[in-house]
């Protein structure tokens, strides 16, 4: 099947996926030029929030495949709205982290909200594999291919768009506005895309 013969679902599907794509890699990558300065001064060293950065792909490696492991029985669904508004979530919170005092408190609290966002970020990349398999599975390759360009071009224009946002409005403002936005994309999944638990649940016990 090529391009041009996808049915209206699949083409809806993709949209979605790709709003929700971009959007997320913005939500992961907005804060480099500026959560450091706002680190500094609350007394965090390099090392320190270069980890909250660094602890966040290494949570996504770790769960994913604990994800994948229960998927069927999760529901790909409904671990990819989760996995969306648990980003969005911890994008919101993540904003919030200036009105935090003192050294210890926002470090411990930059960690834990980006450890819960790494996770909420694997449950939607591990749920959109699976289903990308099962609504294209003559055109798998290509539509994953696409998928990533739109994720490439999130972690591409999220530091942009961060920096922007934070010149406008400070700190707390690329998080709600992104936050936001995930919150509308998963919204918007969760009236496009089937449920593909009940179906294999059916061919499980069948």
């Amino acid at each position: 099947m090529s391009v041009k013969d996808f049915t209206k679902r699949q083409w809806l599907t993709l949209v979605v996926f790709s709003i929700a794509d971009f959007c997320n890699a913005i939500c992961v990558s907005l804060q480099a030029p500026f959560y450091p300065k706002e680190a500094e001064l609350k007394g965090a060293t390099a090392t320190e929030y270069g980890l909250v950065f660094g602890i966040f792909e290494l949570v996504v490696f770790i769960v994913s495949p604990i994800y994948g492991q229960h998927l069927n029985r999760i529901g790909p669904k409904f671990l990819f709205n989760g996995g969306i508004f648990t980003t969005g979530a911890c994008a919101i919170l993540f904003g919030m982290l200036d009105r935090v005092e003192g050294h210890a408190p926002f470090i411990v609290l930059s960690f834990l909200i980006r450890i819960v966002e790494a996770m909420g970020n694997a449950a939607f990349l591990t749920a959109s594999f699976a289903i990308i398999a099962k609504e294209f599975p003559e055109n798998v390759a290509t539509t994953f291919a696409s998928l990533e360009t739109f994720f490439g071009l999130g972690l591409i224009v999220g530091p942009t768009v961060g920096g922007a946002l934070y010149q406008v409005g400070g700190y707390a403002t690329p998080f709600a506005v992104m936050g936001s936005s995930l919150f509308l994309a998963a919204i918007m999944t969760a009236f496009v895309l089937p449920d593909h638990g009940d179906d294999e649940h059916d061919t499980e016990t069948g």
